[in-house]
Formats: structure tokens, C-alpha cells, sequence
């Protein structure tokens, strides 16, 4: 069977589907190391240790409980809750997929794939770092409510940015203090967990092969193609 390089042509854009997923995850895995993400973890961890050299678990805690700022707080526990942040992933996929639009399918694949990077890289730096939590329950360090909020800003602002993008980062920015307000969490664990989702939502959403107009190799009757979508 001949292999032959096609210049580009135009074929039928198609939305991921399940069987995508492992394969667009370790893509993902490979990709972090860039020169985007070096920075922006640098700026996370100098951050992080700027605030954790004053922080005050409760002090934040009492700031963030009265007034609109309570009311923001809880509606940010709320958003950056598993709970929610996975359905509206894998929802945001199938109903896309269900519809034929491609941009909604690929910003819930987007999402979901980042999430589950996030999620598995949260759990093992709260089980190494061990924390004690401002409430004395363990497990603190980095936030993964926030780390899921950041995530969902990563891919909506590199995705869409504009007005979708800002108001992601408005609900993140609320997830933080709903977790510090409810004294979940030292307010050097929200930005750790910020900075890890951000950078890892971001990586998810980036140009590259997951995006219909990636190289891939497409069988056609006699020859093998190598086609980009469009």
C-alpha cells in the first residue's frame, strides 16, 4: 500500500470522541514542558511563595465572611466543585458532538482532558505535601477546587477568549476565596492550585494536534494520505 504526502486538503471536520481521549491525554502529558508553561509556573511558584511568607488562614477567612464578599465566596465553592466541573466537561462535549458543533465538542474535550490532568496532579502533591488544612483536616496544598476553576479558565480563554474567557477567570478568582473564606484553605494553596490549572488548561487548549486543523494520516481507497483539516 503506497504512502503518499498530500498537500493540504479540505475533509470533513470531526469531533473527538471517547476513543480519542487516551491518546489526546498523553499528547497532553507531553506538551507541558514548553517555554509558555515554564513561565507561567515560574510566576506561579514566586507567587506562591510571596504569599505564603505572610499569609493568615484566618484573617482571610474573616475578611472574606460578611457582606458581597460571602456571597461571592459560596457561589465559588460551588463552581469549582467536582461535582459540577465534570459535567459541564463531558457535557459540553457529548452535546456538541450531538449537534455537530465542533467548537463545543472540542472546548468539553478540552476540558475534560485538562481536568483529569489536573485532578491526578493535585492528588499527588496533596498526598507528598500533606498540608494541614486551616479547619485542621489534611490535605491542603494545592487547592484543587481552584485548580479545576483555572483549569476551565485555561481552555475558555485560549479557546474563546473575550467576555467568555473573563468570566471564567471571575469564577475562578471566586473559587479561591470561597475556599479561603470557608477555611479549606491557606491563601498559598489557592494560588498554587490557580497556577497549575491555569497552566494546565492552557496546554490543553493549545494549537496542535487535538484541533481539526492538525496533520493526521487519513486511509483513502488504494493510497494513505497524510491531510490536514480545515
Amino acid at each position: 500500500l503506497p504512502l503518499s504526502v498530500a498537500s493540504p486538503v479540505q475533509v470533513a471536520a470531526r469531533s473527538p470522541g471517547p476513543a480519542d481521549f487516551p491518546g489526546a491525554l498523553v499528547s497532553d502529558a507531553a506538551a507541558l514542558p514548553s517555554t509558555d508553561s515554564a513561565l507561567w509556573l515560574l510566576a506561579g511558584i514566586g507567587l506562591t511563595l510571596g504569599v505564603h511568607g505572610f499569609e493568615d488562614a484566618g484573617g482571610a477567612s474573616r475578611a472574606l465572611d460578611q457582606g458581597a464578599w460571602d456571597s461571592m465566596a459560596d457561589a465559588g465553592n460551588i463552581w469549582g466543585d467536582i461535582r459540577l466541573q465534570a459535567p459541564l466537561a463531558l457535557g459540553s462535549w457529548a452535546v456538541g458532538g450531538m449537534m455537530g458543533d465542533e467548537s463545543l465538542a472540542r472546548t468539553g474535550f478540552d476540558l475534560s482532558r485538562s481536568l483529569a490532568l489536573s485532578y491526578g496532579a493535585v492528588t499527588a502533591l496533596k498526598v507528598a505535601v500533606d498540608r494541614e488544612r486551616p479547619n485542621g483536616a489534611r490535605y491542603s496544598f494545592p487547592s484543587g477546587h481552584t485548580s479545576a476553576a483555572f483549569c476551565t479558565a485555561g481552555v475558555v480563554t485560549r479557546r474563546h477568549g473575550g467576555w467568555p474567557g473573563a468570566i471564567a477567570l471571575v469564577l475562578a478568582g471566586w473559587t479561591a476565596l470561597g475556599r479561603m473564606e470557608d477555611l479549606k484553605h491557606h491563601p498559598s494553596d489557592t494560588v498554587a492550585g490557580a497556577a497549575l490549572g491555569w497552566i494546565i488548561g492552557r496546554n490543553a487548549a493549545r494549537p496542535g494536534p487535538a484541533d481539526a486543523t492538525a496533520w493526521r494520516l487519513e486511509a483513502v481507497p488504494g493510497v494513505v494520505a497524510l491531510v490536514r483539516g480545515f
